[in-house]
């Protein structure tokens, strides 16, 4: 019974860690209420979930409208692109679907490509913000090509995106917990692919620029 009690037993840790999720994610969802503020709330989503990650402790409540207040306004603009540009390509891909088959069908294949390509940007565009102080234009090319350069990770990545939105449309109620799920599973990933590039925890150190933004940087100088 004492073990069953104890606050370090791994099942009392595990539950820690899923409340911890449980306040990530219910804080995403009433930040991105407003629809303008999707951008710096998912920044701070993965601000706080990267850094879990990465071992970095800190409570998740201050850390995540730390986040949300610094990239407030770079991520309004970078979040207001991303989400016209997924209805403009969700849309055709529906439009393309219910006008039948012939040239509609090929139509339908490449915005559904360009959805996915979109929606891998997504995906590391939000975390780059959130770990980075770099211009939109900059954090979209970096995402490109993280994306293109760990394919298995962002296939993954996407997959488990989609389960979980299939989950939520079984069962609603998991909304408050599925995308923290998801976010932690994402983290991980992007934890192991920004390795090179962010400081280590326990020792205090410059972020590492990607190396073609440190080589355009250097021929502006010039």
């Amino acid at each position: 019974m004492n073990k069953l009690f104890n606050l370090d037993n791994p099942f009392w840790n595990s539950m820690d860690k899923v409340f911890d999720l449980f306040i990530a994610n219910v804080l995403w969802l009433v930040c991105c209420l407003p629809l303008f503020t999707i951008g710096p709330s998912t920044a701070a989503f993965y601000y706080v979930l990267v850094n879990m990650a990465r071992g970095e402790d800190g409570v998740i409540s201050r850390d995540f409208f730390r986040s949300f207040r610094q990239n407030f306004r770079q991520g309004v603009g970078l979040g207001l692109l991303m989400t016209a540009v997924g209805i403009f390509l969700a849309v055709d891909i529906r439009l393309c679907y219910r006008s039948g088959t012939g040239i509609y069908t090929f139509f339908m294949v490449f915005f559904a490509v360009l959805f996915l390509l979109w929606a891998s940007l997504a995906l590391y565009s939000f975390p780059l913000l959130a770990k980075f102080e770099k211009k939109n234009s900059e954090i979209l090319v970096w995402a490109f090509l993280l994306a293109m350069g760990h394919p298995v990770q962002t296939l993954l990545m996407l997959l488990v995106t989609a389960v979980g939105l299939w989950a939520c449309h079984l069962l609603p109620g998991l909304i408050l917990i599925v995308f923290g799920l998801a976010g932690r599973f994402h983290s991980v990933l992007l934890a192991s692919i920004l390795k090179p590039y962010l400081p280590d925890p326990d020792i205090d150190e410059e972020l590492k620029p990607l190396s073609f933004i440190t080589e355009q940087e250097n021929e502006d100088k010039k």
